[in-house]
Protein backbone atom coordinates (compact mmCIF):
# COMPACT_ATOMS: atom_id res chain seq x y z
CA UNK A 1 0.00 0.00 0.00
CA UNK A 2 2.69 2.36 0.59
CA UNK A 3 4.23 2.05 -3.11
CA UNK A 4 0.40 2.80 -3.97
CA UNK A 5 0.11 5.57 -2.22
CA UNK A 6 3.75 7.00 -3.31
CA UNK A 7 2.91 6.40 -7.04
CA UNK A 8 -0.28 8.37 -6.84
CA UNK A 9 1.09 11.12 -4.91
CA UNK A 10 3.59 11.35 -7.43
CA UNK A 11 1.26 11.47 -10.39
CA UNK A 12 -0.62 14.17 -8.89
CA UNK A 13 2.46 16.22 -8.46
CA UNK A 14 3.56 15.46 -11.96
CA UNK A 15 0.58 16.35 -13.15
CA UNK A 16 0.53 19.73 -11.32
CA UNK A 17 4.06 20.19 -12.95
CA UNK A 18 2.84 19.06 -16.78
CA UNK A 19 -0.88 20.81 -16.56
CA UNK A 20 0.59 23.91 -16.90
CA UNK A 21 1.82 23.75 -20.72
CA UNK A 22 -1.27 25.21 -21.80
CA UNK A 23 -0.21 28.64 -20.59
CA UNK A 24 2.52 29.12 -22.63
CA UNK A 25 0.61 28.23 -26.33
CA UNK A 26 1.66 31.18 -28.11
CA UNK A 27 -1.90 30.36 -29.45
CA UNK A 28 -3.50 32.14 -26.41
CA UNK A 29 -1.57 35.50 -27.06
CA UNK A 30 -0.98 35.93 -23.47
CA UNK A 31 1.84 38.67 -22.49
CA UNK A 32 4.46 37.74 -19.15
CA UNK A 33 1.87 39.01 -16.90
CA UNK A 34 -1.26 37.07 -18.23
CA UNK A 35 1.01 33.71 -18.19
CA UNK A 36 1.98 35.13 -14.58
CA UNK A 37 -1.48 35.06 -13.84
CA UNK A 38 -2.22 31.70 -15.38
CA UNK A 39 0.04 30.49 -13.19
CA UNK A 40 -1.33 31.45 -10.25
CA UNK A 41 -4.79 30.23 -11.56
CA UNK A 42 -3.56 26.78 -12.45
CA UNK A 43 -2.64 27.10 -8.30
CA UNK A 44 -5.94 28.29 -7.39
CA UNK A 45 -7.27 25.14 -9.07
CA UNK A 46 -5.40 22.76 -7.75
CA UNK A 47 -6.28 24.15 -4.32
CA UNK A 48 -10.29 23.96 -5.19
CA UNK A 49 -9.90 20.83 -6.59
CA UNK A 50 -7.55 19.67 -3.02
CA UNK A 51 -10.75 20.93 -1.31
CA UNK A 52 -13.41 19.91 -3.06
CA UNK A 53 -12.28 16.56 -3.65
CA UNK A 54 -10.11 15.84 -0.33
CA UNK A 55 -11.37 17.69 2.28
CA UNK A 56 -14.95 17.72 1.62
CA UNK A 57 -16.03 14.99 -0.11
CA UNK A 58 -18.05 12.85 2.85
CA UNK A 59 -21.32 12.34 2.11
CA UNK A 60 -22.64 11.56 4.99
CA UNK A 61 -20.96 14.43 7.44
CA UNK A 62 -20.98 16.81 4.39
CA UNK A 63 -19.63 20.70 4.88
CA UNK A 64 -21.30 23.50 3.02
CA UNK A 65 -17.78 24.86 2.35
CA UNK A 66 -16.68 27.76 0.42
CA UNK A 67 -13.11 28.72 -1.42
CA UNK A 68 -11.83 32.24 -1.93
CA UNK A 69 -10.55 33.30 -4.35
CA UNK A 70 -13.45 30.76 -6.29
CA UNK A 71 -11.93 32.40 -10.02
CA UNK A 72 -13.63 29.60 -12.42
CA UNK A 73 -15.60 29.66 -15.25
CA UNK A 74 -15.87 33.38 -15.23
CA UNK A 75 -17.05 33.13 -11.32
CA UNK A 76 -19.63 36.16 -10.72
CA UNK A 77 -18.07 39.02 -8.56
CA UNK A 78 -21.18 39.51 -6.88
CA UNK A 79 -21.54 35.84 -5.43
CA UNK A 80 -20.41 33.96 -2.43
CA UNK A 81 -20.48 30.18 -4.17
CA UNK A 82 -20.64 26.69 -2.02
CA UNK A 83 -20.98 23.33 -2.34
CA UNK A 84 -20.97 19.67 -0.31
CA UNK A 85 -20.48 16.77 -1.51
CA UNK A 86 -24.12 14.33 -1.75
CA UNK A 87 -25.16 10.84 -2.10
CA UNK A 88 -28.91 11.23 -3.25
CA UNK A 89 -29.21 7.53 -1.83
CA UNK A 90 -29.57 9.41 1.50
CA UNK A 91 -32.04 11.80 2.79
CA UNK A 92 -30.36 15.85 2.54
CA UNK A 93 -31.52 18.96 4.79
CA UNK A 94 -31.35 22.47 3.96
CA UNK A 95 -32.13 24.88 6.65
CA UNK A 96 -31.65 28.50 7.71
CA UNK A 97 -32.00 32.35 7.04
CA UNK A 98 -31.76 33.82 3.81
CA UNK A 99 -34.07 36.91 3.66
CA UNK A 100 -31.77 39.84 3.05
CA UNK A 101 -29.23 38.28 0.19
CA UNK A 102 -30.87 39.03 -3.46
CA UNK A 103 -31.10 35.96 -4.77
CA UNK A 104 -29.97 32.43 -3.69
CA UNK A 105 -29.62 29.59 -6.14
CA UNK A 106 -29.76 25.65 -5.61
CA UNK A 107 -28.37 23.13 -7.67
CA UNK A 108 -27.58 19.18 -7.55
CA UNK A 109 -25.20 18.70 -10.32
CA UNK A 110 -22.15 16.65 -11.16
CA UNK A 111 -18.66 18.50 -11.66
CA UNK A 112 -17.03 16.78 -15.10
CA UNK A 113 -16.01 20.22 -16.39
CA UNK A 114 -14.11 19.43 -19.52
CA UNK A 115 -15.08 15.88 -19.41
CA UNK A 116 -18.93 16.19 -21.08
CA UNK A 117 -22.00 18.27 -20.65
CA UNK A 118 -22.59 19.02 -17.26
CA UNK A 119 -25.42 17.39 -15.40
CA UNK A 120 -27.85 19.01 -13.27
CA UNK A 121 -30.83 17.15 -11.51
CA UNK A 122 -32.34 20.37 -9.85
CA UNK A 123 -31.95 23.80 -10.34
CA UNK A 124 -33.96 26.26 -8.16
CA UNK A 125 -34.12 29.96 -6.92
CA UNK A 126 -34.82 31.95 -3.91
CA UNK A 127 -37.87 32.50 -5.61
CA UNK A 128 -39.34 28.85 -5.64
CA UNK A 129 -38.91 28.29 -1.99
CA UNK A 130 -40.82 28.45 0.20
CA UNK A 131 -40.53 31.02 3.41
CA UNK A 132 -41.33 29.27 6.28
CA UNK A 133 -41.53 32.44 8.35
CA UNK A 134 -38.60 35.17 9.65
CA UNK A 135 -37.14 34.57 5.90
CA UNK A 136 -35.79 30.89 6.76
CA UNK A 137 -35.84 27.62 4.95
CA UNK A 138 -36.34 24.44 5.41
CA UNK A 139 -35.32 22.39 2.18
CA UNK A 140 -35.05 18.37 2.07
CA UNK A 141 -33.52 16.56 -1.10
CA UNK A 142 -34.14 12.93 -0.71
CA UNK A 143 -35.05 9.63 -3.29
CA UNK A 144 -38.28 8.98 -1.10
CA UNK A 145 -41.81 10.84 -1.66
CA UNK A 146 -42.79 13.76 0.81
CA UNK A 147 -44.36 12.01 3.57
CA UNK A 148 -46.70 15.11 3.76
CA UNK A 149 -45.76 16.67 7.28
CA UNK A 150 -42.38 18.61 5.92
CA UNK A 151 -42.56 21.94 6.90
CA UNK A 152 -40.88 24.04 3.97
CA UNK A 153 -40.19 22.03 0.91
CA UNK A 154 -39.51 18.58 -0.04
CA UNK A 155 -38.07 17.31 -3.86
CA UNK A 156 -37.54 13.74 -4.33
CA UNK A 157 -34.55 13.01 -6.69
CA UNK A 158 -32.70 10.28 -8.61
CA UNK A 159 -30.29 7.98 -6.31
CA UNK A 160 -27.14 9.14 -7.68
CA UNK A 161 -24.06 10.57 -6.10
CA UNK A 162 -23.13 14.18 -7.07
CA UNK A 163 -23.19 18.02 -5.08
CA UNK A 164 -24.92 20.63 -4.15
CA UNK A 165 -23.88 23.95 -5.74
CA UNK A 166 -25.35 27.37 -3.61
CA UNK A 167 -24.96 30.27 -5.43
CA UNK A 168 -25.70 33.61 -3.02
CA UNK A 169 -25.86 36.51 -5.16
CA UNK A 170 -25.75 40.05 -3.69
CA UNK A 171 -26.52 43.33 -5.10
CA UNK A 172 -26.45 45.95 -2.57
CA UNK A 173 -23.27 45.32 -0.99
CA UNK A 174 -23.32 46.81 2.01
CA UNK A 175 -27.41 46.18 2.71
CA UNK A 176 -27.10 42.13 2.11
CA UNK A 177 -25.62 39.62 4.24
CA UNK A 178 -24.97 35.98 3.30
CA UNK A 179 -27.71 33.64 4.30
CA UNK A 180 -27.13 31.74 7.22
CA UNK A 181 -27.30 27.94 5.73
CA UNK A 182 -26.44 24.52 7.68
CA UNK A 183 -26.64 21.59 5.64
CA UNK A 184 -26.96 18.18 6.68
CA UNK A 185 -27.42 14.02 6.24
CA UNK A 186 -30.05 12.92 8.24
CA UNK A 187 -29.27 9.15 7.97
CA UNK A 188 -25.61 8.57 7.33
CA UNK A 189 -24.10 5.26 7.10
CA UNK A 190 -21.64 5.84 9.85
CA UNK A 191 -19.84 8.14 12.04
CA UNK A 192 -16.72 10.00 10.47
CA UNK A 193 -13.22 7.88 10.27
CA UNK A 194 -9.93 8.71 9.14
CA UNK A 195 -8.99 8.86 5.82
CA UNK A 196 -8.99 4.83 4.30
CA UNK A 197 -5.68 4.49 1.82
CA UNK A 198 -6.73 2.80 -1.36
CA UNK A 199 -9.50 5.50 -1.39
CA UNK A 200 -6.57 8.44 -0.69
CA UNK A 201 -5.40 7.24 -3.90
CA UNK A 202 -8.53 7.33 -5.81
CA UNK A 203 -8.63 10.88 -4.54
CA UNK A 204 -5.64 11.65 -5.26
CA UNK A 205 -5.82 10.65 -9.05
CA UNK A 206 -8.96 12.66 -9.28
CA UNK A 207 -7.31 15.84 -8.32
CA UNK A 208 -4.79 15.12 -10.73
CA UNK A 209 -8.08 15.04 -13.34
CA UNK A 210 -9.30 17.99 -12.53
CA UNK A 211 -6.07 20.50 -12.25
CA UNK A 212 -5.23 18.55 -15.79
CA UNK A 213 -8.92 19.20 -17.28
CA UNK A 214 -10.71 21.93 -15.67
CA UNK A 215 -8.15 25.05 -16.06
CA UNK A 216 -8.31 23.66 -20.10
CA UNK A 217 -11.71 23.63 -20.14
CA UNK A 218 -12.44 26.89 -19.23
CA UNK A 219 -9.38 28.62 -21.49
CA UNK A 220 -11.07 27.52 -24.04
CA UNK A 221 -14.69 28.52 -23.88
CA UNK A 222 -13.22 31.80 -23.82
CA UNK A 223 -10.82 31.57 -26.27
CA UNK A 224 -12.97 29.96 -28.86
CA UNK A 225 -15.13 33.04 -28.69
CA UNK A 226 -12.07 35.03 -30.58
CA UNK A 227 -11.35 32.17 -32.38
CA UNK A 228 -14.68 32.42 -33.54
CA UNK A 229 -14.65 35.94 -34.01
CA UNK A 230 -16.90 37.37 -31.26
CA UNK A 231 -14.75 39.62 -30.09
CA UNK A 232 -16.17 43.09 -28.74
CA UNK A 233 -18.96 42.35 -30.00
CA UNK A 234 -22.56 40.47 -28.71
CA UNK A 235 -23.58 39.99 -32.28
CA UNK A 236 -23.70 36.53 -31.79
CA UNK A 237 -25.92 35.84 -28.87
CA UNK A 238 -29.10 35.33 -29.76
CA UNK A 239 -32.17 37.67 -28.36
CA UNK A 240 -34.33 35.50 -26.05
CA UNK A 241 -32.89 32.54 -23.32
CA UNK A 242 -30.20 30.02 -24.31
CA UNK A 243 -30.01 27.22 -21.77
CA UNK A 244 -26.21 26.90 -20.64
CA UNK A 245 -26.71 24.05 -18.27
CA UNK A 246 -25.21 21.73 -19.67
CA UNK A 247 -21.71 24.28 -18.64
CA UNK A 248 -23.02 24.45 -15.21
CA UNK A 249 -25.09 27.29 -16.00
CA UNK A 250 -28.24 28.08 -13.99
CA UNK A 251 -31.49 27.98 -15.55
CA UNK A 252 -32.74 30.98 -13.89
CA UNK A 253 -30.46 32.62 -15.81
CA UNK A 254 -29.90 34.28 -19.23
CA UNK A 255 -26.28 34.68 -20.66
CA UNK A 256 -23.85 36.55 -22.77
CA UNK A 257 -21.12 36.34 -23.56
CA UNK A 258 -17.84 37.70 -26.00
CA UNK A 259 -13.88 38.26 -26.39
CA UNK A 260 -12.78 42.08 -25.74
CA UNK A 261 -9.55 43.43 -27.26
CA UNK A 262 -9.01 46.90 -25.82
CA UNK A 263 -6.22 49.13 -25.90
CA UNK A 264 -4.45 51.55 -23.22
CA UNK A 265 -6.06 54.36 -25.37
CA UNK A 266 -9.25 52.75 -26.03
CA UNK A 267 -12.53 52.07 -24.56
CA UNK A 268 -15.86 49.50 -24.77
CA UNK A 269 -19.36 51.17 -24.71
CA UNK A 270 -21.97 48.80 -23.54
CA UNK A 271 -25.28 50.18 -24.34
CA UNK A 272 -28.69 48.46 -23.01
CA UNK A 273 -31.47 48.71 -21.86
CA UNK A 274 -32.03 46.28 -19.14
CA UNK A 275 -34.81 43.72 -18.56
CA UNK A 276 -37.22 43.50 -15.36
CA UNK A 277 -35.45 40.89 -13.43
CA UNK A 278 -34.98 40.21 -9.82
CA UNK A 279 -30.80 41.15 -10.43
CA UNK A 280 -28.31 42.14 -13.16
CA UNK A 281 -24.82 42.05 -13.88
CA UNK A 282 -21.80 42.75 -15.69
CA UNK A 283 -18.53 41.73 -15.82
CA UNK A 284 -14.82 41.33 -17.17
CA UNK A 285 -12.31 38.22 -17.12
CA UNK A 286 -8.92 37.28 -18.02
CA UNK A 287 -7.21 35.21 -20.93
CA UNK A 288 -8.19 31.90 -18.53
CA UNK A 289 -11.77 32.93 -18.09
CA UNK A 290 -11.71 34.08 -14.40
CA UNK A 291 -12.53 37.30 -12.98
CA UNK A 292 -10.82 40.49 -13.05
CA UNK A 293 -9.54 42.11 -9.50
CA UNK A 294 -12.82 43.12 -8.23
CA UNK A 295 -12.03 43.90 -4.83
CA UNK A 296 -9.88 46.45 -5.48
CA UNK A 297 -11.42 47.54 -8.49
CA UNK A 298 -14.71 48.30 -10.03
CA UNK A 299 -14.03 45.08 -12.62
CA UNK A 300 -18.07 44.35 -12.49
CA UNK A 301 -21.01 46.06 -12.20
CA UNK A 302 -25.06 45.41 -10.84
CA UNK A 303 -28.38 47.07 -11.01
CA UNK A 304 -27.65 48.65 -7.52
CA UNK A 305 -23.77 49.87 -8.93
CA UNK A 306 -25.30 51.91 -11.89
CA UNK A 307 -27.05 54.76 -13.03
CA UNK A 308 -29.25 54.43 -15.34
CA UNK A 309 -29.47 57.45 -18.04
CA UNK A 310 -33.06 59.63 -18.29
CA UNK A 311 -33.81 57.48 -21.42
CA UNK A 312 -33.54 54.41 -19.54
CA UNK A 313 -30.36 53.43 -21.08
CA UNK A 314 -27.46 52.05 -19.26
CA UNK A 315 -23.91 53.07 -20.50
CA UNK A 316 -21.11 51.54 -19.14
CA UNK A 317 -17.42 52.36 -20.04
CA UNK A 318 -15.07 49.63 -20.34
CA UNK A 319 -11.59 50.89 -20.41
CA UNK A 320 -8.13 50.75 -18.64
CA UNK A 321 -8.72 54.28 -17.70
CA UNK A 322 -11.18 55.91 -15.50
CA UNK A 323 -13.34 58.24 -17.81
CA UNK A 324 -14.44 59.71 -14.24
CA UNK A 325 -18.15 58.85 -14.12
CA UNK A 326 -20.11 56.21 -12.21
CA UNK A 327 -20.94 53.73 -14.85
CA UNK A 328 -17.24 52.43 -15.68
CA UNK A 329 -15.85 48.64 -15.58
CA UNK A 330 -12.47 48.37 -15.03
CA UNK A 331 -9.77 46.31 -16.96
CA UNK A 332 -6.52 47.43 -14.74
CA UNK A 333 -4.36 46.89 -17.97
CA UNK A 334 -5.64 43.53 -19.05
CA UNK A 335 -5.84 43.81 -22.27
CA UNK A 336 -7.54 40.93 -23.55
CA UNK A 337 -10.02 38.40 -22.10
CA UNK A 338 -14.31 38.12 -21.65
CA UNK A 339 -17.17 39.87 -21.01
CA UNK A 340 -20.22 38.54 -19.60
CA UNK A 341 -23.36 40.12 -18.50
CA UNK A 342 -26.59 38.27 -16.79
CA UNK A 343 -30.14 38.55 -16.71
CA UNK A 344 -31.44 36.70 -13.34
CA UNK A 345 -35.46 35.89 -13.16
CA UNK A 346 -35.66 38.30 -16.24
CA UNK A 347 -39.34 38.89 -18.76
CA UNK A 348 -36.40 39.16 -21.60
CA UNK A 349 -33.16 38.98 -22.70
CA UNK A 350 -31.69 41.77 -24.23
CA UNK A 351 -28.67 41.81 -26.22
CA UNK A 352 -26.59 44.63 -25.04
CA UNK A 353 -24.34 46.46 -28.00
CA UNK A 354 -20.55 47.28 -27.74
CA UNK A 355 -18.52 50.35 -29.69
CA UNK A 356 -14.71 50.49 -29.75
CA UNK A 357 -13.76 53.87 -29.52
CA UNK A 358 -10.82 55.59 -28.74
CA UNK A 359 -10.99 57.42 -24.90
CA UNK A 360 -10.84 61.21 -26.41
CA UNK A 361 -14.29 60.54 -27.86
CA UNK A 362 -16.04 58.87 -24.72
CA UNK A 363 -17.27 61.66 -23.50
CA UNK A 364 -19.03 62.29 -26.56
CA UNK A 365 -20.41 59.21 -26.70
CA UNK A 366 -22.22 59.56 -23.16
CA UNK A 367 -25.71 61.01 -22.63
CA UNK A 368 -25.80 64.91 -21.75
CA UNK A 369 -27.09 64.60 -18.44
CA UNK A 370 -23.98 62.13 -17.39
CA UNK A 371 -22.88 63.41 -14.10
CA UNK A 372 -18.92 63.36 -13.36
CA UNK A 373 -17.21 61.82 -10.89
CA UNK A 374 -14.03 63.16 -8.80
CA UNK A 375 -11.14 61.65 -7.83
CA UNK A 376 -12.16 61.33 -4.18
CA UNK A 377 -15.56 60.19 -4.88
CA UNK A 378 -14.24 57.45 -6.83
CA UNK A 379 -11.39 56.39 -4.18
CA UNK A 380 -14.32 56.45 -1.78
CA UNK A 381 -16.18 54.19 -3.88
CA UNK A 382 -13.42 52.20 -4.39
CA UNK A 383 -12.62 51.88 -0.23
CA UNK A 384 -16.50 50.93 0.29
CA UNK A 385 -15.82 48.33 -2.60
CA UNK A 386 -13.26 47.01 -0.84
CA UNK A 387 -14.77 46.61 2.88
CA UNK A 388 -18.10 45.17 1.83
CA UNK A 389 -16.26 42.62 -0.72
CA UNK A 390 -13.80 41.29 2.12
CA UNK A 391 -16.26 41.46 4.96
CA UNK A 392 -18.45 38.93 2.27
CA UNK A 393 -15.06 36.49 1.93
CA UNK A 394 -14.12 37.07 5.77
CA UNK A 395 -11.13 34.47 6.00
Amino acid sequence: MDNDLRASWNRLCDTLKESADYIFDPDNGADASEQAEGLRHQLRMFYWATDRILENSDTDHPELGWTYPFKVGQDNPDALYQSAPVDLNRTYRLTGRIDTVRYLGLSLMDYSFGRGKITQLLDLGSPDLTDIGGGRIDVVFSPDPDPGDHIGDWFQVEPIECRLFVRQFFSDWAAESHAELYFECLDPSGPPSRLDPVRTCELFDEAAREVDTVPKFWTEFAGNQRNRGQINSFDHVPPQKVSQSAQGGSEKQSYGQCWYEVDLDEALLFEVTPPDCLYWNIQVGDTWYQSLDFVNLPTTMNDSQARLDPDGMLRVVISHVDPGIQNWIALGGCPQGAITYRWNSADSAPVPTLRLIPVSEVGGCLHPETPRLSVDERDAINAERRRHALRRFTR
